[in-house]
């Protein structure tokens, strides 16, 4: 198989999944995000700016499979581009965490999503709130964000992650005290 030919059949899927992303936004009902906590967003992939919460938010995009919307490029943008099913790494989600709280420090909402607000970006999410102070652990955060958004499921590749995650972050935190 030639390299064009590779390229159209990624291509064809790439637009697939699109249109099979809207579909099934559409057919759920699901608000395209919700409000865990004031300014902090979680959600699936804005297809248009009316998908987007107010204020002009940042946006962590925990996809790559989905494209970054034009409209979008005046906002505050990080892709920590992350496989639907997969988890992003315990580095890439601290380093959301990181930039998502000097966005809010500036006062500006979050939104983390991915392609349907169930995974990748609930997994950022829960971190998230820990750094924040609202929730004690990523499981609480968890608690918390499922009763905003009864939708969610992490699978066990995002609760490795988020655990790794809290270890190292447990650990430089003795390092630092």
């Amino acid at each position: 198989m030639g390299v064009g030919l590779s390229v159209l059949i990624g291509f064809k899927a790439a637009v697939l999944f699109f249109f099979f992303a809207i579909l099934r936004r559409l057919l759920s009902g699901e608000a395209p995000y919700s409000e865990i906590c004031e300014g902090l967003y979680v959600g699936g992939w804005p297809s248009s700016p009316d998908k987007l919460p107010p204020d002009d938010p940042a946006i962590v995009d925990c996809t790559c499979e989905l494209p970054r919307r034009p409209e979008f490029s005046g906002h505050s943008y990080l892709c920590v581009p992350t496989w639907d099913t997969r988890a992003p790494q315990p580095a890439a989600i601290e380093s959301a965490v990181k930039w998502a709280c000097r966005k809010r420090d500036q006062k500006r909402p979050v939104l983390v999503h991915c392609a349907y607000g169930h995974g990748r970006s609930v997994a950022v999410m829960c971190a998230l709130l820990v750094a924040l102070g609202v929730a004690e652990d990523w499981k609480n955060a968890e608690k918390l964000i499922r009763e905003k958004r009864p939708y969610i499921r992490m699978n066990a590749l995002h609760r490795r992650a988020l655990e790794e995650w809290s270890k190292h972050r447990l650990s430089s935190s003795q390092k630092n005290g």
